[in-house]
């Protein structure tokens, strides 16, 4: 007999003898079914999860769920995390994307085939941040690769399980849930409702169950500007000293700017699960799965930026720092932990990043089973997913326009700017050149057509303010807004002042950038058969064909917005920005004086936006909080909520809008795989295991869009055709899973594999993307335009998918119903892989001239790299040795070791960790089950990861974020056997994330979560 299966059956026929001698078989035959299939409490749901590792023919790790609708914890990607080499990002506080061993490259499947979420269009790392938890019953954890299981990750494949009609009693079965959600930080209670309804009668059966939740996350952020369209996203560079000091061969981390903001994201999610069953007899099943989610989400953000508005990076004078003995640039790098900035702009920004998303997933199955040798299963998969992006955003600026230095347009008295006459003017003026019908008296008028100069932000400061910035507190320090500032609020007036003061705020810009449609498609048609041998070594082979055929279409676009009469349109809605260059051009010729200079019929150009006060077009809030941050007194900004339709904003602003589609970063990519395998399982005394090949045809047809030059007025590229790539590859992957059963308890398990995943869709499809900063070189052809300073060239059609050999060696011993001990090494070879790159290349200004080489970050093959390490876990219910009181108690812990070895060396000469991988991690859950009440605390423990690796925008350091750890809580009491209350906290300790360039001394940034408390009633019949 197989060890496994005879001490399932053990199970089995202990709970019918028990039963029996109280209740009759039949009786206790139906409860032993039914303990095979409904859990309930954190005892079953241990029980269940090493049932299934147990009978499992793979390494495998499971999560089952406590009660119909309830998971462990608040997302499924939380729960994942329990499991030993599982290690998750967060979103707002919830958990999302998912990594199995250190690697993204996971596959995610819905009841043993593929699944296409809204979140993964065009990657294959799983994020479960749309997807309701309380839909699913469980979900298994592939570590090693079966060749009957289809398509697996080179790490592992996740199967979420979700719930059928014959999973329940004859009859009807409903259950649901409501519970109220609180965040410390929003200070809001949110709803959050769930229910299951189910009928069959062993022939036929219906089931339906839907999740919704209303949630509001507080998340906040400080440090180094992260990528607001109006700050120029990330632009760390090694600067010497402050401007004027001597150049004493020190370098520093610099950035274009620093920035404190807190967020609220709002998610409204939607999951709806229906299936139905049939037993059409002779053997046969059919099933018919829907699985559909739909989730709104907005990212309401509002915060201070302190910005030299690209302008270098010599702003601030650090004073507290530390030699750290490394060279960089030709000077030795210094960290440091304090520094007086003397930004250009002082300014309040909103930001709202609206998501929309939604999946449908369809399967269909029939399945054979009659008992006999063969069995049998044929199902299609129709999978759509869509998810949109909508940005808008905003500036509060409180300069004059004095401070930021732009010479936007150079006048001059002849045309040549290396003749002897030329006269370039300091343009360190308030005003902006406007068309006769926006001048007012006391207005400079200069140009030929009525034209004058105006005042833009007449009450706002006109000297540089001086703040202080401090890291070395537990979150940043901030002071000096006590500070004298000059400017329109007159003489002795602060920086506190002006922030406080709603008329000193103009808005510096509005714009809507980096907008995104995604859609993708999914088809997949399987056809496996199983035949079972009476006797001999092989007891069964398996084998199988299937198709499938991804789409995914991909499109990245700014909305532009036009100006004045000649049809003139601008991506940057701002007060600096003239229209001036390029073919569309909106001006006058001005005579005159200004500044003292005398200007003959010199072209200038119109400045796209006047004076527009900041609750002009807008709801200005007063804003205090700007998370755990320290020092920062109140601000105005304009209220996140007025861009939750950032597009009827700026029709109802400006007229109109224009979508210009950004042509390097859209792209189409067909997907056709086609795979077949064949697998031996065999078993010869207390050996058992499998045996197979699976064969995997793929063809990739990839259409990118060709950038052209820049349009006017914004960075975003003209599209002059299409590149189409076909190519396709042919991959040999060969399996084996050896378990040898020293008795009923105790395993050894040796699994080898080959795997292959293909990269992440965009990676094949992204082209060309081009960042620009503006020229401050005097006398330059370009001054004061924006120009090329690098970009990113993100796709190439030619990369190979992900390849790897993977080893596994473990033990267990499984000493209870509910309890189990095992240890595990692993390694994984890398043998093909994507790494990021950085290369000069020669690019054209906005007007189409190359002028210089700028790096442009790309993506090549790798070297190849290798993950390994050991797991240790324990399962242990105390029931399963004891019994009274102490035998209520359980626990579940495990402890990772996953050192790793990528591709490069970091500033150190030291070989690169791969990207998101965590060298240690560690699980504690403890948890008591009494007869009607239960407990559980979980601490989880990630060390150290690499977040992103030096090169391009990030100079020549890594960015690492700090070891953090999380503790969540949850209890319930029965009140009855059908209704149940409970309550739960997660992150209740308050964690947050600390990032750092290279040095742990080195400050980066920190994103704060807020705790999060739950209180609800479940009930069942």
């Amino acid at each position: 007999m197989n060890n496994k299966t005879g001490f399932r059956r053990k199970l089995i026929a202990s709970a019918v003898a028990s039963c029996a001698l109280t209740g009759g078989y039949a009786q206790a035959q139906e409860q032993a079914m039914l303990e095979e299939v409904v859990v309930r409490g954190v005892r079953a749901a241990q029980e269940t999860a090493v049932n299934i590792k147990r009978d499992a023919d793979a390494v495998v790790d499971a999560i089952s769920a406590e009660d119909i609708g309830k998971l462990p914890d608040a997302t499924i990607s939380d729960s994942l995390q329990r499991i030993p080499g599982i290690q998750i990002r967060r979103s707002a506080g919830e958990g999302s994307s998912v990594n199995i061993r250190g690697l993204p490259q996971v596959i995610t499947q819905l009841n043993g085939e593929q699944y296409l979420g809204a979140n993964s269009v065009v990657s294959t790392q799983p994020n479960f941040g749309d997807i309701p938890s309380q839909l699913f019953k469980g979900a298994d954890v592939y570590k090693s690769a079966i060749a009957r299981l289809g398509n697996t990750g080179i790490t592992g494949t996740i199967d979420l399980k979700t719930y059928r009609p014959f999973d329940f009693d004859e009859g009807l079965t409903l259950a649901g849930g409501v519970e109220a959600q609180y965040g410390t930080e929003t200070e809001k209670t949110d709803p959050f409702i769930n229910g299951l309804i189910n009928w069959q009668n062993e022939d036929v059966g219906f089931m339906l169950a839907a999740s919704y939740a209303n949630v509001n996350l507080s998340n906040s952020y400080n440090g180094i500007n992260t990528g607001s369209p109006g700050d120029a996203g990330w632009t760390s560079r090694f600067a010497d000293t402050a401007v004027g000091q001597e150049d004493l061969g020190r370098r520093y981390v610099g950035s274009q700017g620093f920035s404190a903001w807190n967020q609220v994201t709002e998610r409204e999610r939607l999951g709806v699960n229906s299936s139905f069953q049939a037993d059409l007899g002779e053997g046969f099943i059919f099933t018919a799965d829907w699985f559909y989610t739909d989730q709104d989400e907005y990212n309401r953000k509002v915060g201070m930026s302190a910005t030299n508005k690209w302008q270098g990076d010599n702003w601030f004078v650090p004073t507290q720092e530390r030699a750290t003995g490394t060279t960089i640039d030709g000077g030795e790098f210094y960290s440091w932990q304090s520094a007086e900035l003397s930004p250009k702009r002082l300014k309040s920004f909103t930001q709202n990043d609206v998501f929309e998303s939604s999946s449908n997933n369809l399967n269909l199955q029939l399945d054979y089973d009659n008992g006999g040798a063969f069995t049998g299963s044929f199902r299609a998969v129709m999978g759509e997913a869509e998810r949109k992006k909508r940005h808008g955003y905003n500036e509060g600026d409180l300069t004059n326009g004095t401070t930021t230095g732009i010479n936007p347009y150079t006048w001059s008295i002849n045309d040549d700017p290396t003749s002897e006459g030329y006269v370039a003017l300091d343009d360190r003026r308030p005003p902006g050149f406007f068309p006769a019908s926006y001048c007012e008296a006391g207005d400079l008028v200069l140009g030929d057509q009525g034209g004058c100069f105006k005042t833009i932000n007449p009450l706002g400061y006109s000297e540089n303010p001086q703040i202080t910035y401090d890291t070395t507190t537990e979150h940043p320090t901030w002071s000096g807004f006590d500070r004298p500032l000059a400017g329109g609020l007159g003489s002795g007036a602060t920086i506190a002042d002006y922030m406080a003061n709603l008329d000193s705020y103009n808005v510096g810009a509005f714009s809507s950038e980096n907008n995104e449609n995604s859609e993708g498609s999914l088809q997949a048609f399987s056809l496996k058969g199983n035949y079972r041998f009476d006797e001999g070594f092989i007891t069964s082979v398996d084998v199988g064909i299937r198709s499938s055929q991804r789409t995914a279409e991909f499109e990245r676009y700014n909305l532009f917005s036009p100006f004045y009469e000649n049809g003139c349109e601008a991506q940057w809605k701002a007060t600096d920005v003239q229209l001036h260059a390029g073919p569309c051009q909106e001006g006058e010729m001005v005579t005159g004086t200004l500044n003292g200079y005398e200007i003959e019929d010199s072209f200038v150009g119109y400045t796209v936006l006047p004076y527009v006060g900041l609750n002009e077009y807008n709801n200005a809030i007063w804003v205090t909080d700007f998370g755990p941050v320290n020092g920062i007194p109140g601000m105005w900004a304009v209220d996140p909520a007025d861009y939750d339709d950032p597009e009827a904003f700026h029709n109802r602003v400006f007229g109109s809008t224009s979508k210009h589609v950004i042509p390097g970063s859209t792209f189409d990519v067909d997907m056709d795989e086609l795979s077949y395998f064949a697998q031996a399982n065999f078993e010869a005394g207390g050996f058992q295991g499998n045996l197979g090949v699976r064969v995997v045809e793929t063809e990739l047809v990839v259409k990118q869009n060709i950038a052209g030059p820049q349009k006017d007025y914004g960075n975003t590229n003209v599209d002059t055709g299409d590149l189409v790539t076909r190519r396709d590859y042919t991959d040999v992957l060969p399996t084996l899973n050896l378990g040898y059963w020293f008795n009923d308890s105790l395993v050894l398990r040796f699994a080898y594999g080959e795997n292959m995943v293909p990269l992440d869709l965009n990676q094949y499809g992204d082209g060309l993307t081009l960042n620009t900063t503006i020229d401050t070189e005097a006398g330059s052809p370009t001054q004061g335009q924006f120009i090329v300073s690098g970009g990113s060239l993100a796709g190439n059609p030619g990369l190979d998918p992900w390849r790897s050999t993977n080893y596994d060696l473990s033990v267990e011993w499984y000493t209870g119903a509910a309890s189990v001990l095992s240890a595990a090494i692993f390694k994984v070879e890398i043998d093909s892989f994507t790494e990021s790159t950085t290369v000069q290349m020669p690019q054209p200004d906005a007007d189409g001239v190359i002028r210089r080489e700028v790096p442009i970050t790309t993506l090549v093959q790798g070297e190849g790299g290798t993950l390994e390490g050991a797991e240790l876990a324990a399962k242990i219910a105390f029931g399963d040795f004891m019994d009274g009181f102490i035998g209520n108690f359980g626990i579940d812990t495990n402890y990772t070791y996953s050192p790793s070895e990528g591709s490069g060396d970091d500033i150190f000469g030291e070989k690169n960790l791969f990207p998101d991988n965590s060298e240690h991690q560690f699980n504690l859950t403890t948890w008591y089950q009494g007869d009607k009440f239960q407990a559980r605390i979980a601490y989880n423990y990630r060390s150290e990861r690499l977040a992103a690796l030096g090169g391009g925008a990030w100079g020549a350091l890594n960015l690492y974020q700090e070891a953090a750890a999380y503790v969540d809580v949850s209890a319930s009491y029965d009140i009855t056997e059908a209704i149940t209350l409970y309550a739960s906290g997660s992150n209740v300790t308050g964690e947050y994330e600390n990032y750092y360039l290279g040095f742990e001394d080195q400050y980066a940034f920190q994103n704060y979560y807020e705790p999060r408390y739950t209180m609800g009633v479940r009930a069942r019949f």
